[in-house]
């Protein structure tokens, strides 16, 4: 490859990337990820959370780059892993993961991924002077349809999808370190070195070397912590479900359709400009006036029949929709003022890999087996409830303990 630019990274260091894949960075495409931030509406909880999918995209560039040089695979797959790193986020909308189930049931254009993959084999737009990638891939080289495979994890060759796309691969062996970093919390640590010296390839999968296995028990507690912490906190998940309920009601309106392709500052302006119900939202998010938790449960706190018929609501988003007017029928407040978050279904839909963790580890006697066969800490993860709560009912701080009172008589 020839001479690039350097860019300094404060999770990586200085970090260069070549002439051939500037040319991606510079799309319109690329470029937008710079005002998408990364954590969605955490930063109302870690002031430190404003980092963007562009540096994070940078950051699993050089990751996937790192550990293709650590497996040292053949050149032309090595830069077609870098290239699907660059673009594996190019179809977030704003505040990221927030809307992937407005996207997917609203809208029926599929997750961030599947836009991601649309936007590269040139089939959608996401920015207006845009539509270069599908060129510049084909320029390198490389089929923009294997591109998208790779991203979406089911290209033939399963040891390159596990690098992009696998139980543990860059994109998660990155947001880890760059959240925790901007977060403060210390959960999100993990041994990034040691975890890309010990990945291996072993009968077409990407496979981890048993004297890595702490390393990796280390960065599944990692991310299971981070989710409880982090990513499903509660005053978190409540700010992001105001903000969607103010992007519902726009829709109902037969407003910002494609609000999808916008980044967080175009929908918060558009959002104000429709005035009413949306516009509240945005003041009260911005004054961090949001409401507060009147309901928290976990599972322990249900019974059986209970948590049976939580379960049925997680694909039933009408049901929910009815069920949040009619219990703000009985307090008094106004449509849009109950709010009931369901954590499974959220996570789910925005990290079905939190589940996953069947990556193999290669034994010293050259067999392989998955990680839950050699370690019980990894059967325990998977056992974990994250988060803790299953349920959220947020209002209004004056509609609070009327929610309380009637919460059960509503939805049991």
């Amino acid at each position: 490859m020839s001479d690039g630019k350097i860019i300094h990274d404060p999770v990586h260091g200085s970090m260069k990337i070549p002439e051939e894949l500037i040319k991606l960075v510079d799309t319109p495409e690329i470029q937008r990820l710079r005002y998408i931030r990364q954590l969605g509406l955490a930063n109302l909880v870690y002031p430190g959370a404003n980092h963007s999918r562009f540096e994070h995209s940078l950051g699993v560039w050089y990751l996937a780059k790192k550990l293709s040089s650590e497996l040292d695979i053949p050149r032309d797959e090595a830069l077609l892993v870098q290239i699907s790193a660059l673009l594996h986020d190019i179809g977030h909308g704003p505040f990221s993961h927030t809307f992937e189930r407005v996207y997917k049931e609203r809208l029926k254009i599929g997750d961030h991924m599947e836009i991601s993959r649309k936007i590269i084999e040139g089939k959608i737009d996401i920015v207006e002077n845009g539509g270069e990638i599908p060129d510049i891939i084909s320029d390198l080289g490389y089929s923009p349809k294997e591109v998208g495979e790779l991203i979406c994890g089911v290209h033939k060759k399963k040891y390159l999808s596990m690098i992009i796309n696998g139980d543990i691969d860059v994109d998660q062996l990155d947001y880890l370190a760059r959240d925790a970093h901007y977060t403060g919390v210390a959960h999100g640590i993990i041994d990034l070195e040691r975890l890309l010296n010990v990945m291996k390839i072993h009968d077409n999968e990407l496979v981890v070397d048993e004297k890595g296995l702490e390393a990796v028990e280390g960065m599944l507690v990692a991310r299971s912590l981070m989710y409880s912490r982090v990513y499903f906190h509660r005053t978190v998940k409540i700010a992001e479900a105001m903000l969607i309920k103010g992007v519902e009601f726009a829709l109902d309106s037969g407003e910002l359709f494609d609000f999808w392709k916008m980044t967080d500052d175009r929908l918060i302006v558009e959002l104000e400009d429709i005035g009413g119900f949306p516009s509240e939202i945005i003041q009260k998010i911005r004054r961090r006036e949001l409401y507060k938790p009147a309901v928290i449960v976990g599972p322990q706190d249900l019974t059986g029949d209970e948590r049976r018929i939580i379960a049925s609501l997680y694909k039933n988003t009408k049901k929910i929709r009815e069920l949040e007017n009619e219990l703000a029928d009985r307090v008094g407040a106004s449509e849009g003022e109950v709010i009931i978050e369901l954590s499974v279904p959220e996570l789910i839909i925005s990290e079905p890999r939190l589940k996953q963790i069947e990556i193999s580890i290669l034994l010293g006697d050259g067999k392989k087996e998955p990680l839950t066969k050699v370690t019980p800490l990894a059967s325990a993860i998977k056992r974990r409830q994250t988060p803790r709560w299953i349920l959220i009912i947020a209002t209004p701080p004056n509609y609070v303990e009327k929610v309380k009172s009637v919460w059960r008589k509503v939805i049991f």
